[in-house]
């Protein structure tokens, strides 16, 4: 089966201020609830361009925790 992929750049000051915005959008039920907000890792920045100032959606079973920004020192859900 084909998936679609939703690519929607948004600006923030900090990735602290990207996770706030997704975890509303995510309490708002606008976000799956198995997804989070992660740094792409060298395989995403090789296939798709990515840079270390790029945020990545996708699901948390897909992703090593380390790299999801709420990992990030001082950096925690919303909920």
């Amino acid at each position: 089966m084909s998936s679609y992929r939703l690519h929607l750049p948004l600006d923030f000051e900090t990735p602290a201020a990207a996770l706030a915005w997704f975890d509303e959008a995510q309490m708002a039920g606008l976000v799956p609830a198995d997804v989070d907000l992660f740094h792409p890792d060298a395989l995403d920045s090789a296939a798709h361009g990515f840079t270390a100032r790029d945020l990545i959606v996708r699901r948390t079973r897909d992703r090593i925790a380390s790299l999801a920004v709420r990992a990030g020192k001082g950096v925690s859900r919303v909920r």
